[in-house]
């Protein structure tokens, strides 16, 4: 006997059957067809910006000669 393949579960929706109707009635088939015109279209390079590269241990060395330099002239 042949294994099934495993089958995607149900697509459950949070709202009546009465609800779900009326908003499909209501979808513009225009607008239906520009978004899937959005999605086909290539997405624009450079999406996701690099974050800041991690600072070394030496910080704290400068952060202790800023508060001595406080102490000395008060700024």
């Amino acid at each position: 006997m042949a294994k099934r393949a495993k089958q995607a579960p149900p697509f459950h929706l949070d709202m009546g059957f009465d609800e779900a109707l009326e908003r499909f009635v209501r979808t513009k088939p225009s607008e239906v067809e520009a978004s899937i015109a959005r999605g086909k279209q290539a997405k624009p390079s450079g999406g996701k910006r690099k974050g800041k590269p991690p600072k070394d241990d030496s910080g704290v060395v400068d952060l202790r000669r800023r508060r001595m330099r406080k102490r000395e002239t008060g700024r």
